[in-house]
């Protein structure tokens, strides 16, 4: 097994949320990715995507969390948990209150390097939430860098993302 520095496993993104690796791909032997999740009252939450290979699992520890699962909207409080399966739109939202969650990804595949990467960018670059077209490029560099976690619901933004992470290394950012 792997050693994994401590500082390795907090991720702390730009509008206060904290990601929490409690057991890494590595702690695992490549089975999942377990994470436990600080999210601030009306945190940044990603676009609706899928990912075409792993199951997304959330149990909310405190609060309540809205999940967006296929086509309908849930609202998760403590105890409840929700299962993604491979290929089903999904993300997720905070409301007026913080939220913890825990976070499962099975089987991780290479969402944890992703992960690491788009909040060390997001933190570098000041990408704030995300919802900007310095981001979406950024994000674009790192699809095709991580290929196997996750792509966007529709065909249109898949096909384009060649393109745009083109464009997003023009603009600076590299892959790894």
């Amino acid at each position: 097994m792997s050693v994994t520095n401590e500082a390795d496993r907090e991720l702390a993104w730009p509008d206060g949320s904290v990601y929490k690796i409690t057991r890494s791909t590595a702690d695992t032997g490549g089975e999942l990715l377990e994470m436990e999740w600080e999210l601030p009252a009306n945190g940044w939450a990603p676009q609706p995507h899928v990912h075409p290979g792993l199951t997304e699992e959330y149990e909310v520890l405190e609060g309540s969390l809205d999940a967006l699962l296929g086509s309908e909207w849930r609202t998760l409080t403590a105890g409840d948990a929700a299962s993604v399966p491979p290929g089903a739109v999904h993300t997720f939202r905070v409301g007026a209150r913080p939220v913890r969650v825990r976070n499962v990804h099975r089987p991780p595949l290479d969402f944890e390097p992703y992960i690491k990467r788009l909040c060390s960018e997001a933190n570098q670059r000041g990408l704030g939430d995300l919802s900007n077209v310095r981001s979406l490029l950024c994000i674009a560099v790192l699809v095709r860098e991580y290929p196997q976690h996750s792509r966007a619901p529709g065909r249109a933004l898949n096909a384009a993302v060649p393109a745009l992470a083109a464009l997003g290394r023009l603009f600076g950012f590299r892959a790894s």
